[in-house]
């Protein structure tokens, strides 16, 4: 059970930053709401719910145990390549911090929904099918090097 009414800023900044990944659906506030808002791509879909934390900075442990209702919650959404879940929280301040719900944990994702890497690592993409190509991968003349800068291109040996 939650204490006091809903954080309405929370969820309306939550929506501006949602827009950037994909169309956004807010869910109406209700005592069955599993999500406040389902963001639709053309690859997937996001189940986002958002909640207002006084310790921004907290470990992913400590936010596993503060949250652990609604991590169950959103955990009741079947998980696949397709359907992601997430719990993003936010300071007083606007500060956000996103996580990833899978079966084994949090995994926290910037707000494009990329994993968060620890310095000195390069982080994988978070969306299963999606994949990161060096220059040294892609191909000349391949769809991989459409949109890129001609300078980028590499000419046939």
């Amino acid at each position: 059970m939650t204490k006091g009414r809903p954080a309405t800023t929370g969820v309306d900044d939550a929506v501006v930053i949602a827009h950037k990944r994909g169309c956004v659906m807010r869910i109406v506030y209700g005592l069955e709401s599993i999500s406040d808002l389902v963001i639709r791509t053309a690859a997937y879909i996001v189940f986002v719910k958002t909640r207002r934390t006084g310790k921004i900075t907290a470990t992913i442990q400590e936010i596993e145990h503060a949250y652990h209702n609604l991590i169950a919650e959103l955990r009741l959404f079947p998980v696949s390549a397709q359907i992601l879940r997430e719990l993003w929280i936010y300071s007083k301040h606007g500060t956000y911090r996103f996580f990833r719900v899978g079966e084994a944990g949090l995994a926290e994702v910037d707000r494009n929904g990329m994993p968060v890497a620890p310095p000195g690592e390069i982080a994988a993409p978070a969306v299963p099918g999606e994949l990161l190509l060096t220059d040294e991968q892609i191909i000349p003349g391949s769809m991989a090097m459409e949109g890129r800068s001609p300078s980028l291109k590499s000419s046939p040996s």
